[in-house]
């Protein structure tokens, strides 16, 4: 018998039809475990169940759920989905879960917790992936109720890679699929881990659970604004200081070999001015590395700024383009929308190959809009899903409630906007 998922005593899966007869069997017991820890509302596979859930799921011909708690910190969680494969005749899925007790020495999986919190959905989807039946409860980061979510496809909720890694991995191996997003109503992005399980007529099972940690991802950006801050102080403490010493070094001797007459007065007086010109880049990378000054200053001035900063030391045409009416009160705000602009014209710099960077804040629909256009060669780096900087942009605009698109312009260059929605300036933390 397969050993259940990890952190998980039993999971039964049967599908029965309108007659209450069993179609369909799976069954994965912890090995080992005591009959009365395990409690059963499908007992081992007979002619039939006396179920009142069952018996709500038939009359209603709505799906129906209920959890309890049993013994010492174990957990029950039962679910009936009905679905219609033939016109007018519906099968029932009866699942059965139980969760095994907590640990206090060893943190239980991501997908136990999920489960334990509320935070899992049961689907069934046909051959064609299109989705037949849902648990009643949707977690609510989803966005989506039951009902909204049958006659949809999976596609409709995942991406095409994760689509396709879903459909290639094998059913009823009680190992989660990981590293899976999936595409809430509102367009925001949840991290899920998924249980694959083959169910009678063809149809497929899956119990998607929500393990998005945002409090460990704003754990996360903190630690790395607080290294950014550390690392732009160090810069205009110490490499500021020794490159300003050797200007004025530079200088002094440049004095003195120019009183003696000294041809090699030139080269030292170079030498100061390449020092200063260091100690500028380093003053410009340091203060783009403490974000402290884009609350003070303010977003629209931060902006100007970095488009300044990036004429002056990259060669390019930087302009910007600012609707002075858009209004935006919030630091924390203001200071993930600045990071992303940063982000974005780093990249154009970089890899558009252009000459000319256009920074805009504009209205879109009563809300504000960031665009980056430059007018280099398309490159599409949303294919290339591991780049740090990518990640960071579109962590920063789900922290703001705003949407991040990267696309191609008119001329063949690349937009990266971000528009923040109605509600966007709400509690957010600086970053």
């Amino acid at each position: 018998m397969t050993a259940p998922p990890e952190g998980v005593l039993e999971l039964i899966l049967c599908v029965y039809d309108d007659k209450q007869r069993l179609k369909h069997h799976f069954s994965c017991v912890r090995s080992g475990a005591a009959k009365d820890e395990l409690f059963r509302f499908l007992n081992e596979p007979g002619p039939g169940i006396e179920s009142g859930l069952l018996a709500e799921a038939v009359s209603t011909r709505r799906s129906c759920s209920v959890s309890f708690s049993y013994g010492e910190g174990l957990s029950k969680y039962l679910y009936v989905l009905p679905y219609e494969r033939k016109k007018g005749q519906l099968n029932f899925a009866c699942i059965q879960v139980a969760v095994d007790r907590p640990d206090p020495d060893d943190a239980a999986p991501a997908y136990a917790c999920a489960l334990n919190e509320g935070k899992t959905l049961f689907l069934l989807a046909d051959e064609d992936n299109r989705i037949v039946a849902a648990s009643p409860r949707v977690p609510a980061p989803f966005g989506y109720s039951a009902e909204s979510l049958q006659a949809i496809r999976l596609e409709d909720l995942f991406g095409p890679a994760d689509v396709s890694m879903i459909q290639s991995c094998a059913p009823d191996t009680n190992k989660p699929i990981l590293s899976c997003v999936f595409h809430s109503l509102d367009d925001s992005r949840r991290d899920v881990e998924i249980f694959k399980f083959k169910v009678t007529d063809g149809c497929t099972l899956f119990g998607i659970s929500d393990v998005t940690r945002s409090q460990l991802n704003e754990e996360i950006t903190a630690v790395t604004t607080r290294e950014r801050r550390r690392i732009g102080q160090d810069l205009h403490d110490s490499i500021g200081q020794v490159l300003t010493g050797i200007s004025l070094l530079s200088r002094s001797l440049a004095n003195r070999l120019e009183r003696l007459g000294s041809s090699d007065s030139g080269d030292a007086k170079q030498i100061s001015d390449l020092a200063d010109d260091a100690s500028n880049q380093i003053r410009q990378i340091s203060r783009g590395l403490m974000p402290s000054e884009v609350v003070q200053r303010g977003l629209f001035s931060s902006l100007r700024e970095l488009a300044r900063q990036t004429a002056d030391s990259c060669g390019f045409t930087c302009d910007t383009r600012i609707d002075e009416r858009m209004e935006i009160s919030d630091g924390a705000v203001e200071t993930h929308l600045y990071r992303i602009a940063q982000e974005a014209v780093t990249n154009a710099v970089r890899h558009s190959g252009g000459d000319q960077i256009t920074i805009s804040i504009t209205d879109a629909g009563g809300n504000p809009k960031l665009e980056i256009r430059d007018n280099g060669r398309w490159r599409n780096i949303m294919e290339n899903q591991g780049g740090i900087g990518l990640k960071t942009m579109e962590y920063r605009a789900s922290a703001i409630n705003g949407q991040l698109n990267i696309g191609k312009t008119e001329t063949g260059g690349t937009c990266v906007s971000c528009r923040l929605e109605a509600e966007e300036i709400l509690e957010t933390k600086a970053m």
